[in-house]
């Protein structure tokens, strides 16, 4: 079952041509494997939770999809058509429910068990309220003894090893050139990024919400949700300056 939505935003991450010019390169076989063990190490991380699952800002399933596997029913939001498309062809028969909607609007009342909302998906918006505005519709849309998992890159992590200019080469010929840096008094990441097909140039500039783990306790907070741990690792390591995640586990008071 697919719903769409069509009270959207103009913002970057709502130009699909993004998602259809960068997504090959974010969603991939390594990164599909990866989101398969980290999934495995949420849910052990978890007590592995049974129920209903969001997962908000899915993409195309790196995660949906392990979850569903373990288990979960599992409702995917994401914004983008080309990649909930990408979701629909992989999940098969597995209970899967996939949403086109916008995160700051999406909101069931007490419908799930767990929210996830990973790989820094939680952070695009320029407007702080639309953050706050989220984990409000989170808070309502988690059951009673439902959690909240975030997970992010840390502003401690970000200001010890940032890198100026960053190039990687892909197997295919394909070269991606990174430029980013953090502005508004470290508030927000900026990124250009040049992607380098033959004589084809892709080019895109996007900014990011960044926090600290004291400042993402606050917002949380003040949103009606508790913090219950914040980890460094899907393994449960404590959250220090090498911590290269910073993920949050949270429940509503």
């Amino acid at each position: 079952m697919t719903t769409r939505s069509t009270d959207l935003s103009d913002d970057w991450y709502l130009d699909d041509e993004f998602w259809r010019n960068f997504g090959s390169l974010m969603f991939n076989a390594e990164t599909f494997a990866r989101g398969e063990a980290e999934a495995k190490q949420l849910l052990e991380l978890l007590g592995h939770p049974t129920g209903r699952a969001l997962d908000l800002g899915c993409g195309p399933g790196r995660h949906t999809l392990p979850l569903a596997r373990a288990g979960l029913d599992v409702t995917a939001v994401d914004t983008s058509p080309s990649l909930l498309e990408q979701l629909e062809d992989a999940r098969g028969e597995l209970p899967i429910e996939t949403v086109h909607a916008d995160m700051r609007e999406y909101v069931r009342e007490a419908d799930f068990d767990l929210v996830i909302v990973m790989w820094t998906s939680f952070g695009y918006f320029t407007d702080e309220a639309d953050h706050r505005r989220v984990l409000e519709n989170i808070r309502t849309s988690l059951a009673p003894g439902g959690r909240l998992v975030l997970d992010l890159v840390g502003l401690e992590y970000l200001c010890h090893n940032l890198q100026p200019v960053h190039l990687t080469e892909y197997e295919d010929g394909r070269m991606l050139v990174e430029r980013p840096a953090l502005i508004e008094q470290m508030r927000r990441v900026e990124n250009e990024w040049l992607l380098i097909e033959g004589d084809r140039v892709h080019h895109r500039q996007w900014s990011h919400r960044v926090w600290s783990a004291g400042e993402i306790r606050w917002l949380l907070d003040a949103a009606g949700l508790e913090t219950e741990a914040i980890y460094g690792s899907y393994d449960g390591d404590d959250y220090d300056l090498e911590a290269e995640r910073l993920i949050v586990v949270a429940s509503a008071r």
